[in-house]
């Protein structure tokens, strides 16, 4: 599989850990297998990548760094092969909705297990995978994203509950 273009989005939150991630050489090397050219990274609150990194990132690796804290996503998301994101509700609904590969990433520093327990029923349900941060960099390299299944949009009373879901798990 070939991943021309990897998005990674932590949303509105803080999520250093994944920002980090993306720049590990671990990571880097998965991407750089799969022909990944280009890398864009929502960082919203968290600590952007130096731009000194992303100069190392695109003479070492062959891929295009962009990043940026906040805009309208969609078209980020259009572009995918691959999105990565933090495992809020929000960020899987757009995964899902776009038909897009996901790989979610489970934020262990909340303070209550939400985000587990929606990644788990998604990736039971073969819609997206998960994983903790430190297993981002095994988890590209070693994962079928074309066997995902696709997402069906879900009908409107289902809608109305992801939507409360949405806005409870936001407070």
């Amino acid at each position: 599989m070939h991943l021309n273009v990897v998005y990674v989005t932590v949303g509105t939150t803080k999520f250093d850990a994944l920002i980090d991630a993306m720049s590990s050489n671990q990571v880097l090397c998965a991407l750089q297998d799969l022909k990944c050219q280009k890398l864009v990274l929502q960082h919203g609150n968290s600590t952007p990548v130096a731009e000194s990194e992303i100069r190392r990132i695109n003479e070492n690796y062959g891929i295009q760094v962009e990043q940026y804290k906040f805009r309208p996503n969609v078209e980020d998301i259009r572009a995918a092969d691959l999105i990565i994101g933090h495992a809020g509700a929000g960020t899987c609904m757009d995964i899902l909705n776009n038909g897009k590969a996901g790989l979610i990433v489970v934020n262990d520093e909340l303070m209550d297990n939400h985000q587990l327990e929606l990644a788990r029923q998604l990736a039971s349900e073969n819609y997206l995978y998960y994983c903790r941060v430190h297993e981002v960099g095994s988890k590209i390299g070693n994962l079928d994203f074309g066997a995902l299944r696709p997402y069906e949009p879900a009908t409107k009373n289902m809608q109305m509950f992801i939507d409360a879901l949405k806005e409870l798990m936001s407070q």
